[in-house]
C-alpha cells in the first residue's frame, strides 16, 4: 500500500433499520482513491477508538478506518441495552461501509472485549463485504461474560456495567454520580445499586434471572453458553449461525491465559476453524500470558514474563496488521496457533489447539497429599461455606476495579482458611508441560441445596510462594439438599493454558465453595469431598510430550 500525505476525518451518521442514527466517523486517504475498511464499533467513544487504533496510521498505510458509537452511546441515539442491538446496526454497517465511494468493497471488523463481541454478533448475520474479523478477548457467546460453570460472575458483570455508567454518555447526570459511588466503595455496594444498573443496563434484572445453572448431573451440562431457547441469550450467540455452516471469512483470535474471555476467545477461533478443521487456513490463534487489563505487556499479576510478553517487541502489531491486509485482499494469512507456555516464558508455535497430549491424573489423597497413584485408603474431608465470610478472590480471571489485581498470585493467605482444602504433590523431579484444557472431577456433597465446586490449579515454588495458574467453578443442585454419604462427581473443566511446572517446583490443588466478588453465592452449607478408592476425586492435566523450542 502507498502511504498518502494527507489523511482526511469525516463526520457523518449510519442509519439503522428502524431509523436510528449512529454517529461515524470516516479516517481516510485523501488521495480519491478506493481503500479497504477497517471497522471499529465500541460504546465507550469513537474518538477513543480512533487513538487507540492509530486511525491515522493505519489510513497512511492504505486503510479506511470506520469508528463508531453504538446504539444509545455518545453520539449516536436509540437506547444503549448491551449486545442486543449489535447484530443488525453491525451488519448494516458493515454493508454501509462497503458500497461508500472511498471503500473498495472489503471490511474488517476489529477491536477487543464489547467491541470485540460487535464483530461476533455482526459476523452471525453474514453481511456482504464482511471479509476479515480480529476479535481480541471475546468469542461467539454473550452469556460468558456474565456466567461461568452455572455461577454469575458478579464481579466483572456489575463493575463493567457501573463502569459504563460512569463515563456518563446518554445518561441523566444522578445516575453518573450515583455509578461513581458505587465504584468508590465496590463491592460493598453491590447489593444496594441495583436501580443504577438496571439504569445503565435495562436487561440488568432479566439477565440475573436467565442464566445460572445448577447443574443436578455434576457433568459438564451447566457450561453451555446460549443454547437455543436458553432465554436471553440465544440472540446473542453467534455460535448456532456459524456452526457447521462453513465461513471464508479470516480470523485473528487474540486472547489471554488470565483473561475472563480466554475460553470465549478460543472457542471463537475453534468454530470459525470448523469441526473439519476445513477453514483453519483461514485462522489464527494466539495466546499470551495476560489478563484482560495487561494484553501485550510485560507483567501481568505478580509475575514477569519478560520483554517476549509486550507487543512491542514480539511482532505481534506487525502480525495482526499483515493479516488485515492479506484478508482484505483475499490472499494467504498467517494461520495456526502461538501460544506463550508460562513458566519458561517462551512462544510456542502449533498447527492446532489443543495439542495432542496425554492426560496426567493427580489424585486427591489423605493429610493434604496430591498423588499420582490412585490412593486405595478412601476417606472424606469436609468444611463449613459461610456466605457472610466468603473465600476471598485474589487474581485469576477478573475485571475487577479495586485491588487485587486479574491473573497470577501468592495464595498462601487464601490457603490457610479453614474453609478452602488444600492437596500439594511431590516435588517434581523434571519439568511437566501441561497444554490444554484442566478439568477436575470431585466427588462432592453439601447439606445446602445448592453448592459450588470452585478449583484452583496452583505452581508452588521451592521457597513456598503459591502463585495461581487457572481455576473455575461448578455450581451443582445437591440432591435433597443433604447427604448421602456416597457423594456425586462433579466434572469442573478448570480452564485452559500453557503452563511448564518446572522441576523443584510441586503442582497444589485447592477446592472451596466460595471465589468472591468474582462469583456470586450460594446459601450455607457443610460441605464433604470424598477422596482416594471408589471416589477418587482428581484433577486431569494435559501433559505435553513434545518439545518447546
Amino acid at each position: 500500500m502507498i502511504s498518502a500525505s494527507r489523511v482526511l476525518t469525516l463526520d457523518t451518521t449510519v442509519t439503522a433499520a428502524d431509523g436510528t442514527a449512529l454517529a461515524t466517523d470516516v479516517t481516510v486517504a485523501d488521495d480519491g482513491q478506493q481503500h479497504p475498511v477497517v471497522l471499529v464499533r465500541t460504546p465507550y467513544g469513537r474518538a477513543s477508538a480512533r487513538a487507540a487504533h492509530d486511525a491515522v496510521g493505519l489510513a497512511r498505510l492504505g486503510f479506511a478506518v470506520v469508528t463508531q458509537d453504538v446504539r444509545g452511546r455518545w453520539d449516536s441515539a436509540g437506547q444503549f441495552t448491551p449486545f442486543r442491538s449489535e447484530r443488525d446496526d453491525g451488519a448494516r454497517t458493515v454493508a454501509w461501509c462497503a458500497t461508500q465511494p472511498w471503500s473498495a468493497g472489503a471490511v474488517a471488523m476489529i477491536g477487543a472485549s464489547y467491541n470485540g463481541f460487535t464483530q461476533w454478533l455482526a459476523l452471525a448475520e453474514r453481511p456482504a463485504g464482511l471479509r476479515v474479523v480480529a476479535p481480541a478477548v471475546a468469542g461467539p457467546s454473550i452469556r460468558s461474560v456474565a456466567y461461568e460453570g452455572g455461577a454469575l460472575q458478579l464481579g466483572v458483570f456489575s463493575s463493567w456495567t457501573l463502569g459504563l455508567g460512569a463515563l456518563g454518555s446518554n445518561l441523566e447526570d444522578g445516575v453518573r454520580q450515583e455509578s461513581i459511588e458505587a465504584l468508590d466503595t465496590w463491592p460493598a455496594s453491590i447489593p444496594l445499586a441495583e436501580k443504577t444498573l438496571t439504569a445503565i443496563s435495562p436487561d440488568w434484572q432479566r439477565w440475573l434471572g436467565s442464566g445460572g445453572t445448577a447443574d443436578r448431573s455434576g457433568g459438564a451440562a451447566g457450561d453451555r453458553s446460549g443454547a437455543a431457547g436458553d432465554g436471553p441469550w440465544s440472540e446473542l450467540d453467534a455460535t448456532p449461525a456459524l456452526d457447521g455452516a462453513g465461513t471464508d471469512v479470516a480470523g485473528y483470535h487474540l486472547a489471554g491465559w488470565h483473561d475472563l474471555f480466554c475460553e470465549n476467545t478460543i472457542a471463537g477461533y475453534s468454530l470459525l476453524a470448523g469441526g473439519d478443521r476445513r477453514a483453519a487456513h483461514r485462522q489464527r490463534l494466539v495466546v499470551g500470558p495476560w489478563s484482560h487489563g495487561s494484553m501485550l505487556r510485560r507483567t501481568t499479576g505478580q509475575l514477569d514474563f519478560g520483554v517476549a510478553a509486550m507487543g512491542d517487541f514480539n511482532g505481534l502489531y506487525e502480525e495482526q496488521a499483515g493479516f488485515l491486509s492479506a484478508g482484505l485482499a483475499g490472499g494467504e494469512v498467517p494461520h495456526g496457533v502461538r501460544v506463550h507456555v508460562m513458566g519458561t516464558n517462551r512462544w510456542l508455535d502449533l498447527e492446532a489447539w489443543p495439542p495432542p497430549a496425554h492426560e496426567t491424573a493427580f489424585y486427591l489423597a489423605a493429610d493434604g497429599r496430591l498423588d499420582r497413584p490412585t490412593p486405595q485408603e478412601s476417606g472424606t474431608d469436609r468444611y463449613r461455606h459461610d456466605p457472610a465470610d466468603p473465600v476471598p478472590t485474589n487474581g485469576g480471571r477478573t475485571l475487577h476495579p479495586v485491588l487485587p489485581e486479574a491473573g497470577p498470585r501468592d495464595q498462601r493467605d487464601v490457603e490457610r482458611r479453614p474453609d478452602v482444602l488444600v492437596y500439594t504433590g511431590d516435588v517434581l523431579s523434571q519439568d511437566l508441560t501441561v497444554l490444554g484444557t484442566v478439568r477436575a472431577h470431585v466427588v462432592f456433597e453439601s447439606t445446602a441445596a445448592v453448592a459450588d465446586v470452585a478449583v484452583k490449579l496452583v505452581d508452588v515454588h521451592p521457597d513456598g510462594t503459591a502463585m495461581s495458574v487457572v481455576d473455575s467453578v461448578r455450581r451443582v443442585a445437591t440432591p435433597a439438599g443433604g447427604t448421602s454419604g456416597d457423594g456425586t462427581e462433579v466434572e469442573v473443566t478448570v480452564g485452559s493454558t500453557a503452563m511448564t511446572f518446572r522441576a523443584g517446583h510441586r503442582i497444589r490443588v485447592e477446592i472451596a465453595s466460595s471465589n468472591y466478588p468474582r462469583f456470586d453465592l450460594c446459601p450455607a452449607g457443610d460441605q464433604t469431598v470424598h477422596r482416594g478408592g471408589r471416589a477418587a476425586s482428581r484433577i486431569v492435566l494435559p501433559t505435553y510430550a513434545g518439545t518447546l523450542s
